[in-house]
């Protein structure tokens, strides 16, 4: 068997502290159906559904953290907090009012309910303590493993000691939690381990497997109307079909590149940009997040925006190390971002020469060929792309803080790179004359 320094016991004798953080930090959010919160959004909201009156709410969310911080059994906190909520007439099928007025009958608080809310919250806040990002480039891979008991369901079951390349979008859209009550998990792996294992019997090494998911979209029917939700599917040879569970926490992102991308940004440039460079130099993956980018360009309102921002490239590696050699410039990170305020309003505002459907593209220009320039007048970085006789300009200021929301529709406070503004410019005055200095090309890589 080959070695591995990331063992079960790593994983499930990690220290509660982050998990009970993840748990703690969510802001309490009165709902009538749990599928009214979409997938990500879970990560930032508390909720418990038909649960409206918020100082309830925050009873419940503290008495489960009280829970992690005192390793307290299901038994124990249930014989906690049941009181509670049966003192409070949250218990038992009740008719309950809805948004619009109607009324409809609810099951509210139950034995069976209490079970879910505790396995739910505690499970998923684990498992986020314990996820891993970054490090791509020493442990690439990730083995599905399950816990191997008769609850495992066959789909789930037949996934353990299959490899998969971390940095897929398709991977990360189908990994282990994307299910009610799931507990299988991953155990990450170097190149040469994972050669090892794919080696053996019953472990295969997947490098992509982009041909072999999809996307749907099925109806959660509420007590307050019915919802869409997305279901990532997996169909591997000559393996049961793999699904994810409609309306699940973490389901939310069909292919969750944005989601990949905010954690390149919380790791040092270099590798943030060379992590997310490998993801989006598979076309498949470029032309969904070009697409999705695209969508969002064309419905914002840039005479109102909503302080909205997307992700949309990185720096190149090749540069970000020129801009530290050359100009001493360090950057916090690599992720380039479009803001529908300080992008797109300022675009429109400043009456720029561009074409907007060259703007809405952003995501496919930042990952072809293009320079690096240096301003001369404002000592900053310039990128330059050609356009046919022209150039186009982008300025990107480095390292500023961005405030908004992002594609959950969740607030965000960050540093990083932000386009200011795109503008054709003549090829003469960018390379003759004393404003710009060439400072590198993009490197092509054979």
């Amino acid at each position: 068997m080959p070695d591995s320094n990331v063992t079960l016991q790593t994983l499930f004798n990690r220290r509660p502290d982050d998990a009970i953080k993840y748990l703690q930090d969510k802001k309490p959010q009165a709902s009538i159906d749990y599928a009214e919160i979409k997938g990500r959004a879970h990560d930032h909201a508390f909720v418990v559904a038909k649960m409206t009156d918020m100082d309830m709410l925050k009873q419940v969310q503290q008495s489960l953290v009280e829970a992690m911080e005192n390793n307290m059994s299901f038994a124990d906190w249930q014989a906690s907090i049941k009181p509670t909520l049966q003192e409070k007439g949250w218990w038992g099928k009740k008719d309950i009012e809805l948004p619009d007025g109607s009324i409809a009958p609810a099951q509210l608080g139950s034995d069976y309910r209490l079970k879910r809310i505790y396995e739910t919250n505690i499970n998923q806040a684990y498992h986020k303590a314990r996820e891993h990002h970054g490090d791509y480039d020493i442990y690439p891979y990730a083995m599905w493993v399950s816990r191997g008991d008769n609850r495992v369901r066959p789909s789930h079951q037949s996934l353990d000691g299959q490899i998969f390349k971390r940095s897929d979008p398709y991977y990360q859209a189908i990994k282990p939690r994307k299910a009610w009550g799931c507990r299988c998990d991953e155990i990450l792996l170097t190149a040469e381990q994972a050669a090892q294992y794919g080696a053996l019997d019953g472990y295969t090494v997947h490098e992509d497997i982009s041909a072999y998911v999809t996307f749907d979209t099925v109806i959660v029917q509420g007590t307050n109307g019915a919802y869409s939700a997305p279901v990532n599917i997996l169909r591997l040879p000559d393996m049961p079909v793999y699904r994810t569970d409609a309306g699940w926490i973490h389901a939310g992102d069909r292919l969750p590149v944005q989601a990949m991308f905010d954690k390149a940004a919380q790791v040092p440039a270099m590798l943030g940009a060379n992590s997310m460079q490998a993801v989006l130099a598979r076309a498949s993956v470029l032309g969904r997040v070009n697409d999705d980018v695209k969508a969002w360009v064309d419905s914002a309102d840039t005479k109102r925006p909503k302080g909205e921002f997307r992700h949309v490239g990185v720096v190149r590696p090749e540069f970000i190390n020129k801009l530290a050699v050359d100009k001493g410039l360090e950057l916090e990170n690599g992720i380039i971002t479009l803001h529908d305020r300080v992008t797109l309003q300022h675009l429109d505002r400043a009456h720029k020469q561009h074409d907007p459907d060259w703007v809405a593209n952003i995501v496919q220009h930042l990952n072809a060929p293009h320079s690096l320039y240096w301003d001369n007048n404002k000592q900053s970085p310039v990128l330059v792309f050609d356009v046919a006789l022209d150039k186009y300009k982008l300025i990107v200021h480095l390292n500023e803080r961005i405030k908004g929301r992002d594609v959950i529709d969740a607030k965000q406070n960050f540093v990083g790179n932000v386009i200011r503004t795109i503008t054709v410019d003549t090829a003469n005055n960018i390379n003759n004359g004393n404003n710009y200095t060439k400072l590198l090309d993009t490197v092509l890589n054979d």
